[in-house]
């Protein structure tokens, strides 16, 4: 049994999390925590110095290991109210097992955009809240659909460097003839060309 509870353990999962996103991207992403947590937003990073939509993270940890099938796996459970289920291009989960002998995590970690956790995590309904639970295979050799989403400590902060660089890429691509006088105060127009995926976030509903 873990000697943490589990606020402690979130904060340190979120720490740890924060600290691989500073120094595997070299830096290049600053990393900020909102003052409340209404919205399931446990952190936000954006890259410094540059200006743009930022990556928004839901950290889920365990700190153990489940043994219940061949090979080890991980099993994070989490509850989520209906009407608090976003889904969004720019909102990612972070999963990881938490080694507290280690005092890490321990590689593979996983990175996973909202739409596929909200679509292909195990999940029920119970009343107005949904239940789910993600169970990727620890493996060197696994084959399930977790795998595309596998990263190691050592390699995640440069991941979300790329994909944040892809974003404003995509971000600062506005056509000519933009009204941008015509916006809201504070709002930023962000286009995508023809054949991009949608970046709209909703409301997930099954």
């Amino acid at each position: 049994m873990s000697p943490l509870n589990s606020t402690q353990q979130g904060v340190v999962a979120e720490q740890e999390f924060a600290k691989l996103l500073i120094l595997g991207s070299g830096g290049l992403l600053e990393v900020l925590r909102p003052m409340t947590d209404d919205e399931r937003r446990d952190m936000e990073a954006h890259i410094r110095g540059r200006f743009g939509p930022p990556l928004t993270f839901q950290v889920k940890s365990t700190t153990h290991i489940d043994h219940r099938y061949p090979g080890r796996r991980l099993s994070i459970h989490f509850p989520v109210a209906k009407d608090r289920l976003w889904t969004d291009d720019s909102y990612y989960y972070f999963f990881a097992y938490l080694d507290v002998e280690a005092m890490a995590f321990a590689d593979p970690i996983f990175l996973v955009p909202s739409r596929e956790v909200h679509q292909h995590a195990t999940k029920e309904l119970h009343g107005d809240t949904w239940s789910f639970n993600f169970g990727p295979s620890l493996e060197p050799d696994a084959n399930d659909r977790w795998v595309p989403f596998r990263h190691t400590t050592r390699t995640i902060g440069n991941h979300v460097l790329h994909l944040m660089e892809k974003q404003l890429t995509v971000a600062h691509s506005m056509p000519p003839g933009v009204p941008a006088d015509r916006l809201p105060a504070g709002a930023m127009l962000v286009w995508s060309p023809p054949l991009a995926p949608s970046a709209n976030s909703r409301l997930t509903n099954f």
